[in-house]
């Protein structure tokens, strides 16, 4: 599976928060996909997830040498007060305890620049892939609730102010059936026989010449600084 081959994420981020030359903290940075295309961009990325793994399969990904990866089991890292000009949750914040988001929020602004910018990657509402989410349990499912309690940390961060949001939309690749269901479904054999019939259907008819192509919307908010 490729995620957002044209790069779009890239595209979608430099439009409102330009990245070149920034030192940049990015929470929930998974795999590395994001961490390695912002590297081209950045000064410093200081990359976190408080998943160990997946942070090991980040750092035998990326090699870049402006890159530097912590493990954060508590969900945030320990760093100093305004050193940063980005804090990008890059699909990141709805997996954070909705009891702790803003809490989360307010400690990403603490180590921010005066000027600096909160930068909130969500998954939107459209696309054939949240689709497919929905009706066969694909990923990581229905993520509507947790979705919407991000949105409400973030209007409800006091002394920010929250942008409009702005939608953009990236593809998932994959070669094949065999990588769609290696990738998002493994265990689509125990679904219903009708069902693993439709899912099949309805990849057939996601088929192109590159392979099978999957849409997902994404939301991107910005939190900037109130300044009384």
């Amino acid at each position: 599976m490729i995620l957002d081959p044209d790069n779009k994420y890239i595209q979608a981020i430099n439009a409102h928060a330009p990245l070149g030359g920034a030192t940049i903290l990015e929470i929930g940075c998974g795999n590395g996909q994001m961490t390695g295309d912002m590297a081209e961009y950045a000064a410093k990325i200081v990359a976190t997830d408080l998943d160990e793994a997946v942070l090991e399969q980040a750092k035998r990904n990326i090699t870049a040498q402006n890159v530097e990866f912590l493990y954060t089991p508590d969900g945030f890292a320990d760093l100093s007060e305004q050193s940063f000009d980005l804090v990008i949750y890059t699909l990141s914040l709805h997996h954070i305890p909705e009891d702790k988001m803003i809490d989360n929020l307010c400690q990403a602004g603490n180590l921010l620049k005066d000027n600096g910018k909160i930068v909130v990657v969500e998954p939107g509402n459209g696309g054939s892939f949240l689709e497919i989410k929905k009706r066969f349990g694909a990923g990581s499912g229905d993520e509507s609730a947790v979705k919407k309690a991000a949105i409400a940390a973030m209007k409800n961060l006091e002394g920010w102010i929250l942008s409009p949001t702005y939608h953009f939309e990236v593809d998932f690749l994959f070669t094949d059936e065999t990588d769609f269901f290696a990738s998002k479904l493994p265990n689509y054999r125990d679904l219903p026989a009708e069902d693993i019939s439709e899912l099949k259907s309805f990849l057939n008819k996601s088929t192109t010449n590159r392979g099978i192509v999957l849409t997902s919307e994404r939301h991107l908010n910005l939190l900037i600084r109130k300044f009384l």
